[in-house]
């Protein structure tokens, strides 16, 4: 196996310590969110060479259908929702024509490609995942302060009242321990309303939860392994430094009610995630086996254990790292 050199990410809502442990190296004071490994241009991965240099994972392998990071959340993440295969396809075509450039703070969709993605906790980890049932969220509104919300909400229905919230921003105050914890760190930003109609997700160390296109959902607290269709189209809504752009997270959105589903591995470790761009194991006694496509091996472990490594297709690996996961696409 090539072992890998992630790409750091620091973005404000980064633990200062978890990743930097995690990898043996001091803080330096900045927040460290996330460590990429992968092939995405916004933050590529660099591979190991058998004469000890350094080159880009993608001059090896070509672009990889799927990006897995290492994500480390001190703060509450966005509001927001990921697009379809189509709407990404058409929303990248539509900026390249309007010569929106990538690297613009107001681009929406930086590649042509969906974001499934998977969450599999490392520590205790909390998110909001999907809206609500109708039935459950009328009384809370009205028992909070929020009967105007409800009153949208039973009249025009749960997309409209989100759009309403959104783009209105009615000068609203809840009496909700989600909104409390929210509200001061984003003062009049609607998106602590929205937060307060979603599902409340709590995941213990192994556990996962997955995130298809269209469902609205933030990430609260915890550090986890996400591993995702490689893409970095993100429509945020609100809760955010980032560009916000509520007509394409609109676009995107669905109505999904449903309870989420917190998803554990099977026998021989496997996560069910419905998807084909990827599949991830989980790790933990030695273990071989031949790659069936080009794969990410990640080390989880504290006090710098953690690494990662690339196998390509047809590779015997032999595992006996301990904690880890392994991400494939020939499953």
């Amino acid at each position: 196996m090539i072992r890998l050199k992630g790409a750091a990410q620091h973005y404000l809502w980064g633990s200062e310590s978890a990743i930097p442990y995690a990898l043996g190296i001091e803080p330096d004071g900045r927040p460290w969110a996330e460590l990429w490994w992968g092939t995405h241009p916004a933050g590529r991965t660099l591979a190991e060479t058998a004469e000890g240099g350094l080159l880009p994972l993608v001059d090896l392998t070509g672009r990889l259908p799927y990006l897995v990071k290492l994500l480390a959340a001190a703060a509450p993440l966005s509001l927001q929702a990921h697009p379809t295969a189509a709407q990404a396809s058409v929303g990248f075509a539509r900026e390249e024509r309007l010569g929106v450039p990538i690297g613009a703070a107001h681009r929406v969709y930086r590649d042509p490609y969906p974001k499934p993605e998977l969450i599999v906790a490392i520590t205790p980890f909390s998110a909001l995942c999907g809206f609500r049932p109708v039935s459950e969220l009328l009384p809370m509104l009205r028992s909070c302060g929020g009967s105007a919300i409800a009153d949208h909400i039973e009249h025009d229905g749960l997309l409209a009242a989100v759009g309403w919230m959104l783009g209105e921003r009615p000068a609203i105050e809840l009496d909700h321990p989600l909104f409390t914890l929210l509200a001061p760190a984003y003062p009049g930003d609607p998106g602590a309303l929205v937060a307060t109609l979603l599902h409340p997700v709590y995941l213990e160390p192994g556990e996962a939860l997955f995130l298809d296109a269209g469902v609205l959902h933030m990430y609260l607290e915890g550090v986890g392994l996400e591993v995702m269709g490689a893409s970095d189209n993100v429509m945020r809504g609100g809760l955010t430094h980032k560009h916000v752009d509520i007509p394409e997270l609109m676009n995107v959105l669905q109505p999904v009610t449903a309870e989420p589903t917190v998803l554990r591995p099977d026998a021989a470790g496997w996560y069910p995630a419905p998807v084909a761009a990827f599949a991830v194991q989980g790790l933990a006694e030695p273990d071989r086996w031949v790659t069936g496509g080009p794969e990410i091996v990640v080390r989880l472990a504290g006090n710098g254990g953690t690494a990662a490594w690339f196998a390509p297709a047809g590779e015997t690996v032999e595992w006996s790292g301990g904690l880890g996961c392994r991400i494939t696409t020939g499953r």
